[in-house]
């Protein structure tokens, strides 16, 4: 029986390489889990992985970053306008307007 012995050197090459891998980074919808449209009393808003709409008759605005934290999204959208969204559950979120502090508790129109 033959046995291969496998250099130190050469091992700890291989173990730090898988290690530094670089992370991947979630696309937005990982991290956006109400993609979809959301009747807010006032308006019936959509938010798609790049885009927010306010209502339907506006216009899209592209979502410019975004981050989440303990089930809140925090957008900062193109025009400068900075909105949340807390997530509830699949079919309830509350939207913030950080500009406006308006808020509408929202329930889910489509998904």
């Amino acid at each position: 029986m033959t046995r291969t012995v496998l250099p130190a050197a050469l091992f700890s090459a291989l173990l730090i390489g898988a290690c530094s891998a670089p992370p991947t980074s979630p696309r937005p919808t990982d991290q956006l889990p109400f993609m979809g449209s959301w009747d807010c009393g006032v308006t019936t808003m959509t938010f798609t992985p790049t885009s927010y709409l306010p209502s339907n008759d506006a216009a899209p605005i592209s979502i410019r970053s975004f981050s989440t934290q303990n089930r809140v999204t925090t957008m900062t959208l193109a025009d400068g306008a900075v909105i949340q969204v807390q997530w509830r559950n699949d079919n309830q979120i509350v939207w913030v307007s950080q500009s406006t502090g308006d808020s509408f508790d929202c329930s889910r129109v489509a998904g």
